[in-house]
């Protein structure tokens, strides 16, 4: 499989301002928050997508939106995901990729948390320009997909931890702000045991050992801040680093 990676976007340290102030919000203001992010959902795709130039030659169609028979789901749930598939490629029909953003499993995040997940669909758009049919065959064989997760997440690896953090932050609040302990449980459960096998595999294991036992302690304790709290000292001692430089 000849794969090349894909550009990295530059100058995204400006996003780990959002992540600073956004994890405030968490801590203090969530109603308002998962609002505005329903709000910017769209918005905060169009810019994310914005910041790539797709493979020459290819039209990618990018799509932010729900299923026709939608459902009542969670984030934990795997009834709702996202996908980049080849819709054509010969000199007649044209060379067309669509990428789907689900709205349902994603409208709840922040800019910053999406952009792992824009990341990971879009090295998978420059994978299937790269090579169409093998791409294609990720439908019908584990392995090879297996193959195809692993190096979309490797893109992913190369910006900051904090975004991949971000991610699971908001996930988990999510959770909790709707189904109390048990909700936020689930969803730390998943990403800690279970989001690297989900799908047939390849994805990087989500909440590290160091936050899942941050989570325990805030459930022993029901004190979910005890969580919140981990994350925005995390960043804070980031920003101080940087500014020592």
């Amino acid at each position: 499989m000849a794969y090349e990676s894909i550009p990295k976007i530059e100058g995204l340290n400006k996003f780990l301002k959002q992540v600073k102030r956004a994890r405030q919000e968490l801590r203090y203001s969530r109603p308002g928050f998962w609002s505005k992010n329903r709000i910017n959902f769209k918005n905060n795709i169009k810019t994310l997508t914005s910041f790539f130039k797709f493979p020459t030659g290819w039209k990618v169609d990018i799509i932010a939106s729900k299923f026709l028979m939608d459902k009542p789901s969670m984030p934990y749930d795997l009834d709702v995901w996202s996908f980049s598939d080849v819709v054509s490629a010969t000199p007649k029909q044209g060379h067309n990729i669509i990428l789907f953003f689900n709205k349902t499993d994603l409208e709840f995040l922040s800019l910053p948390a999406l952009l792992p997940i824009v990341v990971h669909e879009v090295a998978h758009v420059y994978q299937a320009a790269e090579d169409t049919a093998q791409y294609i065959k990720t439908a019908i064989d584990d392995k090879l997909s297996v193959k195809y997760e692993e190096e979309a997440d490797s893109e992913v690896r190369k910006y900051s931890e904090e975004f991949r953090r971000q991610n699971i932050l908001e996930k988990v609040m999510y959770c909790y702000d709707l189904a109390g302990w048990n909700g936020a449980k689930k969803m730390v459960e998943y990403l800690h045991f279970e989001a690297q096998k989900s799908f047939g595999g390849g994805y990087d294991q989500e909440i590290k050992k160091e936050e899942y036992e941050i989570f325990k302690k805030a459930e022993e304790e029901k004190d979910i801040d005890i969580f919140i709290d981990h994350f925005i000292e995390s960043i804070g001692k980031e920003f101080d680093e940087k500014d020592k430089k």
